[in-house]
């Protein structure tokens, strides 16, 4: 009895171990997602501004 005991609750807390870790993953590639996003927003910004400048140069 103890046994079959044992191995219900060792197989509940490697269910919880594996959902947790499934959840610690997807909150990991929505940050990677959301830190390439602003990364791309910060690129679009310095390109735009390069090219302003170098017009403004060109334009004088």
């Amino acid at each position: 009895m103890a046994d079959k005991e044992l191995k219900e609750v060792t197989q509940i807390i490697t269910q919880l171990s594996e959902a947790a870790m499934a959840d610690t993953v997807g909150l990991l590639m929505q940050n990677a997602i959301t830190i390439q996003q602003g990364m791309q927003t910060v690129t679009n910004a310095s390109v735009s501004s390069s090219c302003a400048l170098i017009l403004a140069q060109g334009g004088s």
